[in-house]
Protein backbone atom coordinates (compact mmCIF):
# COMPACT_ATOMS: atom_id res chain seq x y z
CA UNK A 1 0.00 0.00 0.00
CA UNK A 2 2.48 2.20 0.82
CA UNK A 3 4.96 1.56 -2.30
CA UNK A 4 1.80 2.98 -4.43
CA UNK A 5 1.18 5.93 -2.81
CA UNK A 6 4.59 6.73 -3.04
CA UNK A 7 4.34 6.38 -6.75
CA UNK A 8 1.41 8.56 -6.59
CA UNK A 9 3.23 10.67 -4.91
CA UNK A 10 5.93 10.58 -8.11
CA UNK A 11 3.06 10.83 -10.59
CA UNK A 12 1.74 14.09 -9.23
CA UNK A 13 4.76 15.46 -8.88
CA UNK A 14 5.64 14.77 -12.23
CA UNK A 15 2.16 16.23 -13.60
CA UNK A 16 2.10 19.38 -11.66
CA UNK A 17 6.18 19.92 -12.99
CA UNK A 18 4.94 19.30 -16.77
CA UNK A 19 1.95 22.20 -16.42
CA UNK A 20 4.57 24.54 -14.71
CA UNK A 21 6.55 23.95 -17.62
CA UNK A 22 3.89 24.20 -20.36
CA UNK A 23 2.68 27.37 -18.35
CA UNK A 24 6.07 29.12 -18.02
CA UNK A 25 6.47 28.31 -22.12
CA UNK A 26 2.42 29.72 -22.67
CA UNK A 27 3.53 32.93 -21.09
CA UNK A 28 6.65 32.97 -22.95
CA UNK A 29 5.15 32.21 -26.03
CA UNK A 30 2.26 35.37 -25.69
CA UNK A 31 5.03 37.77 -24.68
CA UNK A 32 6.80 37.12 -27.90
CA UNK A 33 3.59 36.79 -29.84
CA UNK A 34 3.09 40.16 -28.51
CA UNK A 35 6.28 41.66 -29.03
CA UNK A 36 5.65 40.55 -32.51
CA UNK A 37 2.25 41.85 -32.64
CA UNK A 38 3.58 45.22 -31.27
CA UNK A 39 6.75 45.58 -33.89
CA UNK A 40 4.05 44.57 -37.13
CA UNK A 41 1.52 47.44 -35.73
CA UNK A 42 4.45 49.91 -35.68
CA UNK A 43 5.78 48.96 -39.15
CA UNK A 44 2.07 49.33 -40.38
CA UNK A 45 1.73 53.27 -38.83
CA UNK A 46 4.83 53.68 -39.96
CA UNK A 47 3.51 53.13 -43.66
CA UNK A 48 0.22 54.95 -43.11
CA UNK A 49 2.15 57.87 -41.90
CA UNK A 50 0.99 57.57 -38.62
CA UNK A 51 4.86 58.17 -37.11
CA UNK A 52 4.26 58.93 -33.60
CA UNK A 53 1.77 55.57 -33.16
CA UNK A 54 4.66 54.23 -34.73
CA UNK A 55 7.33 54.77 -32.55
CA UNK A 56 4.61 54.57 -29.92
CA UNK A 57 4.42 51.05 -30.60
CA UNK A 58 8.17 50.34 -31.26
CA UNK A 59 9.13 51.35 -28.37
CA UNK A 60 6.57 49.30 -26.02
CA UNK A 61 7.69 46.68 -28.42
CA UNK A 62 11.95 47.30 -27.45
CA UNK A 63 10.71 47.19 -23.44
CA UNK A 64 9.14 43.93 -24.00
CA UNK A 65 12.48 42.75 -24.43
CA UNK A 66 13.79 43.18 -21.18
CA UNK A 67 17.22 44.40 -22.39
CA UNK A 68 18.08 42.03 -24.67
CA UNK A 69 19.35 42.86 -28.11
CA UNK A 70 19.06 40.35 -31.01
CA UNK A 71 17.97 40.50 -34.53
CA UNK A 72 14.43 41.50 -33.66
CA UNK A 73 15.66 44.76 -31.54
CA UNK A 74 17.95 45.89 -34.07
CA UNK A 75 14.84 46.07 -36.37
CA UNK A 76 12.60 47.70 -34.57
CA UNK A 77 15.41 49.77 -33.80
CA UNK A 78 16.17 50.94 -37.27
CA UNK A 79 12.47 51.58 -38.03
CA UNK A 80 11.88 53.49 -35.26
CA UNK A 81 14.63 55.63 -36.27
CA UNK A 82 12.94 55.82 -39.63
CA UNK A 83 9.59 56.78 -37.71
CA UNK A 84 11.83 59.73 -35.93
CA UNK A 85 13.03 60.57 -39.53
CA UNK A 86 9.78 60.96 -40.91
CA UNK A 87 8.10 63.04 -37.81
CA UNK A 88 10.96 65.26 -38.11
CA UNK A 89 12.98 64.69 -35.23
CA UNK A 90 16.41 64.69 -36.20
CA UNK A 91 18.15 64.29 -33.06
CA UNK A 92 15.67 61.64 -31.83
CA UNK A 93 16.52 59.44 -34.95
CA UNK A 94 20.46 60.41 -34.09
CA UNK A 95 20.29 59.21 -30.64
CA UNK A 96 18.87 55.96 -31.96
CA UNK A 97 21.72 55.18 -34.50
CA UNK A 98 23.85 56.11 -31.88
CA UNK A 99 21.95 53.08 -29.81
CA UNK A 100 22.41 50.85 -32.64
CA UNK A 101 26.25 51.53 -33.04
CA UNK A 102 26.53 50.37 -29.25
CA UNK A 103 24.71 46.88 -29.43
CA UNK A 104 25.90 46.35 -33.15
CA UNK A 105 29.48 47.87 -33.77
CA UNK A 106 30.61 51.10 -34.86
CA UNK A 107 29.17 50.06 -38.56
CA UNK A 108 30.17 53.10 -40.97
CA UNK A 109 26.54 53.16 -43.04
CA UNK A 110 25.28 53.76 -39.14
CA UNK A 111 28.15 56.37 -38.52
CA UNK A 112 27.40 57.92 -42.14
CA UNK A 113 23.53 57.97 -40.77
CA UNK A 114 24.02 59.34 -37.84
CA UNK A 115 26.60 61.94 -39.13
CA UNK A 116 23.78 63.27 -41.82
CA UNK A 117 20.72 63.41 -39.38
CA UNK A 118 23.20 65.54 -36.76
CA UNK A 119 23.61 67.87 -39.73
CA UNK A 120 20.05 68.34 -40.46
CA UNK A 121 19.69 68.65 -36.11
CA UNK A 122 22.08 71.25 -36.10
CA UNK A 123 24.28 69.53 -34.02
CA UNK A 124 27.11 70.41 -35.68
CA UNK A 125 29.51 69.36 -33.17
CA UNK A 126 28.90 65.93 -33.22
CA UNK A 127 28.16 65.68 -36.51
CA UNK A 128 32.07 66.69 -37.10
CA UNK A 129 32.74 63.92 -34.79
CA UNK A 130 31.37 61.18 -37.14
CA UNK A 131 32.76 62.76 -40.07
CA UNK A 132 36.55 62.38 -38.61
CA UNK A 133 35.44 58.52 -37.75
CA UNK A 134 33.98 58.24 -41.52
CA UNK A 135 37.49 59.75 -43.16
CA UNK A 136 39.98 57.26 -40.95
CA UNK A 137 37.39 54.31 -41.88
CA UNK A 138 37.22 55.39 -45.64
CA UNK A 139 41.24 56.60 -46.20
CA UNK A 140 42.71 55.35 -43.17
CA UNK A 141 44.25 58.59 -42.24
CA UNK A 142 43.04 61.08 -39.04
CA UNK A 143 42.15 64.23 -40.34
CA UNK A 144 43.51 65.99 -37.03
CA UNK A 145 47.44 64.70 -38.73
CA UNK A 146 46.78 66.49 -41.98
CA UNK A 147 47.32 70.08 -42.14
CA UNK A 148 45.93 72.62 -44.92
CA UNK A 149 49.50 72.21 -46.70
CA UNK A 150 49.12 68.77 -47.37
CA UNK A 151 47.55 67.45 -50.99
CA UNK A 152 47.95 64.21 -52.80
CA UNK A 153 45.56 62.31 -54.63
CA UNK A 154 43.63 61.46 -51.70
CA UNK A 155 40.31 60.76 -53.44
CA UNK A 156 41.99 58.26 -55.97
CA UNK A 157 43.03 56.45 -52.54
CA UNK A 158 39.40 56.21 -50.99
CA UNK A 159 37.94 54.47 -53.79
CA UNK A 160 35.42 56.25 -55.59
CA UNK A 161 32.41 55.76 -54.11
CA UNK A 162 34.01 56.47 -50.47
CA UNK A 163 35.50 59.95 -51.58
CA UNK A 164 31.99 60.42 -52.95
CA UNK A 165 30.00 59.93 -49.89
CA UNK A 166 32.85 61.91 -47.87
CA UNK A 167 32.81 64.72 -50.57
CA UNK A 168 28.37 64.65 -50.04
CA UNK A 169 29.03 64.67 -45.92
CA UNK A 170 31.23 67.93 -46.36
CA UNK A 171 28.98 70.08 -48.74
CA UNK A 172 25.86 69.33 -46.18
CA UNK A 173 28.38 70.24 -42.76
CA UNK A 174 29.89 73.28 -44.34
CA UNK A 175 26.17 74.51 -45.12
CA UNK A 176 25.05 73.45 -41.69
CA UNK A 177 28.35 75.52 -40.25
CA UNK A 178 27.32 78.61 -42.60
CA UNK A 179 23.32 78.67 -41.46
CA UNK A 180 24.69 78.70 -37.89
CA UNK A 181 26.59 81.81 -38.50
CA UNK A 182 29.85 79.91 -38.46
CA UNK A 183 31.77 81.28 -41.49
CA UNK A 184 35.01 80.91 -40.69
CA UNK A 185 34.03 77.38 -39.28
CA UNK A 186 32.81 75.94 -42.64
CA UNK A 187 35.44 78.30 -44.71
CA UNK A 188 38.15 76.01 -43.13
CA UNK A 189 36.37 72.88 -43.06
CA UNK A 190 35.74 73.49 -47.08
CA UNK A 191 39.88 73.71 -47.54
CA UNK A 192 40.95 70.96 -45.46
CA UNK A 193 38.77 69.34 -47.82
CA UNK A 194 40.59 70.84 -50.96
CA UNK A 195 43.66 69.79 -49.25
CA UNK A 196 42.37 66.40 -48.38
CA UNK A 197 41.77 66.05 -52.38
CA UNK A 198 37.66 65.43 -51.68
CA UNK A 199 36.41 69.23 -53.35
CA UNK A 200 34.31 69.03 -56.23
CA UNK A 201 33.24 71.77 -58.00
CA UNK A 202 30.88 72.42 -55.85
CA UNK A 203 32.96 73.22 -52.86
CA UNK A 204 35.32 75.42 -54.65
CA UNK A 205 31.99 77.16 -55.19
CA UNK A 206 31.10 77.81 -51.84
CA UNK A 207 34.90 78.44 -50.77
CA UNK A 208 34.73 80.97 -53.16
CA UNK A 209 31.44 82.74 -52.03
CA UNK A 210 32.71 82.53 -48.48
CA UNK A 211 36.25 84.48 -50.07
CA UNK A 212 33.11 87.16 -51.38
CA UNK A 213 31.26 87.50 -48.26
CA UNK A 214 34.61 88.21 -46.47
CA UNK A 215 35.37 91.03 -49.00
CA UNK A 216 38.78 88.80 -50.49
CA UNK A 217 37.64 89.35 -54.15
CA UNK A 218 41.06 88.63 -55.68
CA UNK A 219 41.00 85.19 -53.50
CA UNK A 220 37.80 84.30 -54.33
CA UNK A 221 38.09 84.71 -58.40
CA UNK A 222 41.21 82.66 -58.25
CA UNK A 223 39.12 80.09 -55.88
CA UNK A 224 36.00 80.25 -58.47
CA UNK A 225 38.63 79.59 -61.44
CA UNK A 226 40.01 76.40 -59.97
CA UNK A 227 36.37 75.61 -59.96
CA UNK A 228 35.80 75.46 -63.15
CA UNK A 229 38.71 74.05 -64.23
CA UNK A 230 37.89 70.73 -61.57
CA UNK A 231 37.36 67.81 -63.32
CA UNK A 232 33.15 67.41 -62.60
CA UNK A 233 31.11 70.57 -64.19
CA UNK A 234 28.19 70.19 -61.62
CA UNK A 235 28.52 73.85 -60.70
CA UNK A 236 30.34 75.01 -63.36
CA UNK A 237 27.59 77.83 -64.24
CA UNK A 238 27.36 79.47 -60.60
CA UNK A 239 31.12 79.38 -61.14
CA UNK A 240 31.08 81.10 -64.10
CA UNK A 241 29.22 83.26 -62.79
CA UNK A 242 30.55 84.04 -59.80
CA UNK A 243 33.93 84.44 -61.16
CA UNK A 244 32.81 87.62 -62.98
CA UNK A 245 30.82 89.00 -59.91
CA UNK A 246 34.49 88.66 -58.49
CA UNK A 247 35.97 90.61 -61.25
CA UNK A 248 33.63 93.22 -61.04
CA UNK A 249 34.08 93.58 -56.91
CA UNK A 250 37.40 94.11 -58.26
CA UNK A 251 36.64 97.18 -60.05
CA UNK A 252 38.03 95.16 -62.97
CA UNK A 253 34.84 96.12 -65.08
CA UNK A 254 36.09 95.30 -68.70
CA UNK A 255 37.02 91.68 -67.40
CA UNK A 256 33.47 91.56 -65.44
CA UNK A 257 31.85 92.53 -69.04
CA UNK A 258 33.79 90.39 -70.60
CA UNK A 259 33.24 86.98 -68.48
CA UNK A 260 29.63 88.14 -68.35
CA UNK A 261 28.84 87.76 -71.92
CA UNK A 262 31.35 84.53 -71.92
CA UNK A 263 28.81 83.52 -69.41
CA UNK A 264 25.39 84.12 -71.47
CA UNK A 265 27.36 82.84 -74.61
CA UNK A 266 28.01 79.35 -72.65
CA UNK A 267 24.73 79.16 -70.64
CA UNK A 268 22.50 81.65 -72.15
CA UNK A 269 20.88 84.76 -71.14
CA UNK A 270 19.45 84.97 -67.64
CA UNK A 271 17.87 88.58 -65.76
CA UNK A 272 20.70 88.76 -63.60
CA UNK A 273 23.57 88.82 -65.99
CA UNK A 274 21.46 91.36 -68.53
CA UNK A 275 21.39 93.77 -65.16
CA UNK A 276 24.93 93.41 -65.12
CA UNK A 277 25.94 93.85 -68.18
CA UNK A 278 23.52 96.66 -68.87
CA UNK A 279 25.64 97.78 -65.37
CA UNK A 280 28.92 97.47 -66.80
CA UNK A 281 28.63 99.22 -70.38
CA UNK A 282 27.77 102.20 -68.18
CA UNK A 283 31.35 102.03 -66.72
Amino acid sequence: MRQRETKLKKLLVIAASAAAISLLGSCSLGSGAKRQELRLSGIEKLDAGDYEGAIGDLEEALSMGKGKVGQMELDILKYRAEAEVKIGDYSAAAHTYGILMEVDGEKPEYTELRCMLNVQAGNTDQAMEDYKKLYQAYTGTDPASKTSGDSGDQAEETGQDKSTQLTKLIKDIGKALKSQGKEPEALAFYEQAEADGLADSEIYNHIGLCYLEKGEYIKAGQVFEKGINAPDQAAAADLAFNRAVALEYQRDYAGALKAFESYISQYGSDDRAEHEIAFLKTR
